[in-house]
């Protein structure tokens, strides 16, 4: 992520624009830098360009925005802040290792010397990977825990979907798509158990679909405080439905529970791509839940993005067949794996990066 500040100046481009009355066309400075940095080429506008993340698929422009949580308001005064930050620190702390990301980790370190800056890769910050409260986290909710002892008790362990969009995002623009997520579930002739935590202040469900999902023994809408890391944790749960966002990444994988990822805003169709990609991928990537620039043909291959509702229950319905078979085996295994190489990273090369940026 740190990568990004580097890449343009969106104050300076979005300055320039607003100086030419032709290239402003009417708009304010403050919807010229929304445009900038939703675009994220070096202009106020998608051109299909194919852009480059190391370590990750090379995709169009256009598939590396995010639009379902509608406008990210403040993002266009953060990031040109950021930016000029980014240019006078002395260096980046990231949360990530090079056992993780081990393109991207060289690639920074490599440069940001040369503009004579450092990278400590510190690991991923969880509590679990830090060795703080490293015991199971207790599940305070009766409800919650009655409903996924019962799942344990009717489907076995790992049977269990975990969905939540994390404290900040919600799919807003896209209702039909959730509907069509939480009917599908419900649908499915053998039964995916889920969990739905409406956790962050974006998130919300028709009153009568959280009746009917309550109601059905399938699934369990949470529209109460939920301890993630202690569903993570939970010998039901099996799978995570995630936005993509790196806070519930790492919680995910450091429990080795595999990812089922639908990228809503920020880096979140970044994080995706480099987790369904690779040698040793951990998660499945949804691309028909996509809006808006995103529409149209991907880069990596696979049919034409619709976003249509039929094609993205046509989706879940593959995907969660996937999940349960063989391929889904593979992806768990290998998060499995991650989550054990990931300990060893946070006492060993992680540690050292700690006690390097204490002697910085």
């Amino acid at each position: 992520m740190p990568a990004c500040l580097n890449d343009y100046d969106f104050g300076a481009i979005a300055r320039e624009i607003f100086s030419d009355e032709n290239k402003r066309n009417g708009r304010s400075m403050d919807d010229i830098l929304r445009q900038v940095i939703v675009a994220w080429n070096g202009s106020d506008k998608l051109s299909g360009a194919i852009v480059k993340f190391p370590g990750a698929p090379d995709m169009y422009d256009h598939e590396r925005c995010a639009y379902g949580a509608g406008p990210q308001e403040g993002f266009e005064l953060i990031l040109p802040t950021a930016h000029t930050l980014a240019k006078a620190a002395d260096g980046y702390i990231v949360p990530t290792s090079a056992c993780f990301e081990p393109v991207a980790v060289p690639y920074c370190r490599e440069l940001y010397k040369k503009s004579g800056q450092e990278l400590f890769a510190v690991g991923m910050q969880t509590r679990a990977l830090c060795g703080q409260d490293s015991a199971p986290v207790a599940l305070t909710n009766e409800t919650l825990k009655l409903f996924l002892g019962n799942a344990v008790a009717t489907y076995g362990a790992n049977s269990v979907l975990y969905i939540s969009f994390g404290s900040l995002f919600f799919p807003t623009t896209t209702p039909q798509l959730i509907d069509a997520l939480v009917n599908t579930l419900l649908n499915l002739a053998k039964p995916f158990p889920f969990v739905l935590a409406l956790g962050g202040k974006m998130a919300a469900l028709p009153k009568e679909l959280i009746e009917r999902v309550n109601s059905s023994g399938k699934g369990l809408v949470c529209d109460f405080w939920v301890e993630q890391r202690a569903v993570l944790q939970h010998p039901a749960v099996g799978w995570f439905l995630t936005h993509g966002g790196f806070n519930s990444i790492s919680e995910s994988l450091a429990e080795g529970v595999p990812l089922i990822i639908w990228p809503v805003a920020a880096e979140q169709p970044v994080n995706a791509a480099f987790l369904s990609s690779g040698p040793d991928p951990a998660a499945f990537e949804l691309l028909q839940i996509r809006t808006g620039p995103q529409l149209g043909p991907s880069l990596r291959g696979g049919p034409k993005i619709t976003g249509t509702v039929e094609d993205a229950a046509a989706e879940f319905r593959a995907t969660f067949e996937d999940a349960r078979g063989a391929k889904g085996a593979t992806l768990s295994a290998n998060a499995i794996k991650l989550a054990g190489v990931l300990r060893e990273t946070a006492v060993g090369e992680a540690s050292e990066e700690i006690i390097r940026l204490a002697k910085f």
